[in-house]
């Protein structure tokens, strides 16, 4: 399904594009022959039937090499190391490294270009296809493949990356003109370190050539939260950002994921049925808030939810310039890329913590564990609160400027919890700057869901509602940061000290005083750590300086609970030069926690790591001594008590 073509008679509503599966063995049957008119064929009676069409050229699974390749050069012919133990599935690949099978199928894709099929308006995509050991020939190699390959056929890095280049070129020059149907398989540098430090570039050489992007993970949940070749990061407050600036954003190019993978035929993977529902609602926005135009579906998919199948269908491939609508999914949930957890899934719509309004994460879902979970977190929470007993009584959002360019009427659609009695309403600007409450809603704590349509005359996104620093203002004595000797000043006073691996000592450029961490040999990753004492309620900001001057370490300032739970993990990337990082925090309880300097980086003992690491000006200190730092707020839903208010999602349509 993409975007938002209308779908032909007989098919289901959410369909509009029908992939079609050319295998190298059925194009090109013998030596020099190549048939294309089948494919033709196809995509006539896609367009027939109300729907367009798009390509899976295949050319390394064994069923989809010609036989006469493998008679004639006789590549490996190789049975993949399984994923996981429970796959229900086995795939035998054919090797494609051997230079008459990479030019025979180079070939093909030659012939394939001078058809002028990839110029037809009814073929919208097609896949840069590589190799890997799960179905699909996607594009990923771990250190067994590689080992495996290198024992087979002499594989290199230098020679991985120089075949993955000619294919590339060779797809490129198949679509010329059209590039941006293409789907790079790929948004990073493929392999373990070894290849990866050779191919690391090939994905930016792809998008220079015009192509888009193809994922294969949403439907895990919490992939792609920060991937360069996406365009998305985490902030320092654990939100997920999306730059609508990049260019395959910008010129609509293909950008697409797969969300099909429900069903009991998927159980050994996700876990029971019953907890599909929810799954494929999360993954459904999250491929939403990327920015895809595509996302590819099966009939389990389209079982779970028809309406959010729907929804997807006609709001996917919307820019932020054109898009009808606007929203915020407030939750939060742990990977493993951000203990610390990420917040909400955001299409232009902004949910921010400002004092005054620190929300706290509510509704918590039990879920089926998965391999990107944090191995004690294996839950989510699918709403925000606000929290009056803390003198947090509102919820802030922010509308991105380029999708509520001026003011205009809107409809602002809350969907919320009905957990006890409260009453809650917007807060929000008009046209003339002045203002406005909207009418209020009453709770009456029954517990159920509900959704709330509040219609708006004038709302503009002015930026009105700046911190409340009344309600946030703490003592003298709770604005103070909590390190000891935090710039060790004192040399290791206050610190437990890592043996031998770290040292005082003074910066050369800067004469700062600073810990010196040197790489030694050690079975652990060693760390300095203090125990700090935190406060129920209070929201902290950590930062800490760091300059990197080693190879292949890791640097990185961590807070843990006593029983060793990561709250917080900022780690340093640049390298030679001193960098600032930093990320904040919510703490619910008081309690002693630990903050733990890493030297080489934690759990990340691996071979080639030497050098040393300088850390200096190591603060933690309350959210309230810092609220300048907040931006302005468009709007805030507000409740006027008695209790709380629990909204799940808050959405702005034009």
């Amino acid at each position: 399904m993409t975007w938002s073509v209308k779908p032909g008679p007989g098919f289901p509503p959410a369909y509009s594009v029908k992939g079609i599966g050319a295998t190298w063995r059925k194009c090109n049957p013998e030596p020099g022959v190549y048939d294309w008119r089948w494919l033709r064929d196809e995509i006539a009676a896609n367009t027939a039937a109300g729907l367009r069409s798009g390509l899976h050229l295949k050319g390394i699974e064994y069923n989809a090499v010609p036989e006469w390749v493998i008679e004639k050069y006789n590549p490996p012919v190789v049975e993949m190391p399984l994923l996981q133990d429970t796959q229900p599935w086995r795939l035998t690949n054919v090797l494609p490294f051997n230079p008459e099978v990479d030019r025979s199928f180079n070939e093909c894709l030659a012939s394939f270009g001078k058809t002028g099929i990839a110029q037809d308006t009814n073929l919208v995509y097609a896949y840069i296809h590589g190799i890997s050991t799960s179905r699909g020939e996607e594009m990923f190699i771990r250190p067994m493949d590689a080992a495996l390959y290198e024992k087979l056929c002499g594989l290199s890095p230098e020679i991985f990356a120089a075949w993955l280049k000619r294919r590339i070129d060779s797809m490129t020059a198949a679509f010329k003109g059209v590039e941006y149907k293409l789907a790079n398989m790929f948004d990073g540098p493929v392999g373990p370190p070894t290849y990866a430090s050779v191919n690391g570039d090939l994905w930016t050489y792809a998008f220079d050539r015009g192509t888009g992007i193809r994922g294969g993970g949403i439907d895990f949940q919490h992939g792609l939260f920060s991937a360069e070749g996406w365009s998305s990061s985490v902030d320092k407050n654990g939100y997920c950002i999306v730059d609508d600036t990049a260019t395959d954003i910008k010129e609509s190019r293909f950008r697409g994921d797969e969300n099909e993978e429900y069903g009991r035929g998927w159980e050994w993977r996700f876990g029971p049925y019953e907890g599909h529902e929810y799954r494929h609602r999360i993954c459904s926005l999250r491929g939403l808030q990327m920015r895809q135009n595509f996302q590819m579906v099966s009939t389990e998919t389209l079982k779970l939810n028809p309406e959010i199948n729907e929804y997807v269908r006609i709001t996917q491939g919307y820019r932020r310039e054109n898009s009808p609508d606007a929203w915020a999914y407030l939750r939060e949930c742990y990977p493993r890329t951000r203990a610390a957890g990420v917040k909400n899934i955001e299409r232009w719509l902004m949910q921010r913590d400002l004092p005054g309004s620190m929300s706290v994460p509510d509704k918590k879902i039990e879920r089926f564990k998965l391999a990107s979970d944090i191995s004690e977190k294996s839950y989510d929470f699918d709403a925000r609160r606000t929290d009056r007993a803390n003198g947090q009584d509102g919820l802030a959002f922010i509308l991105d400027r380029v999708f509520w360019a001026k003011p205009a009427t809107a409809l602002v659609k809350v969907t919320y919890t009905d957990i006890v009695a409260a009453k809650w309403l917007l807060h929000y600007a008009d046209a003339r700057g002045e203002i406005r409450k909207s009418v209020a809603i009453e709770n009456t704590g029954n517990g159920t869901l509900k959704t709330a349509t509040i219609r708006i005359d004038s709302l503009a996104a002015s930026g009105k509602f700046q911190p409340q620093r009344s309600s946030s203002r703490l003592p003298m004595d709770d604005r103070t940061e909590i390190v000891e000797n935090s710039s060790f000043e004192k040399g290791l006073a206050g610190w437990t000290s890592g043996g031998d691996f770290y040292t005082a000592g003074k910066d050369d450029e800067t004469s700062a005083s600073v810990t010196v961490y040197t790489l030694g040999k050690a079975n652990d990753t060693v760390h300095l750590d203090q125990i700090i004492r935190l406060k129920n309620g209070t929201s902290y900001l950590v930062s800490v300086r760091i300059k990197n001057l080693g190879t292949k370490l890791k640097p990185g300032l961590r807070i843990a609970g006593m029983d060793w739970n990561t709250v917080l993990y900022l780690e340093s990337k640049k390298m030679k030069s001193w960098e600032e990082v930093s990320g904040t925090f919510q703490n619910t309880e008081d309690r002693d926690a630990r903050l733990q300097v890493f030297g080489q980086g934690r759990g990340n003992a691996v071979a080639g790591q030497s050098g040393s690491v300088l850390f200096t000006a190591i603060s933690i200190r309350p959210a309230g001594s810092i609220c300048d730092e907040y931006p302005p707020a468009d709007f805030r839903i507000i409740t006027e008590g008695p209790g709380d208010v629990s909204i799940t999602m808050v959405r702005v349509i034009k």
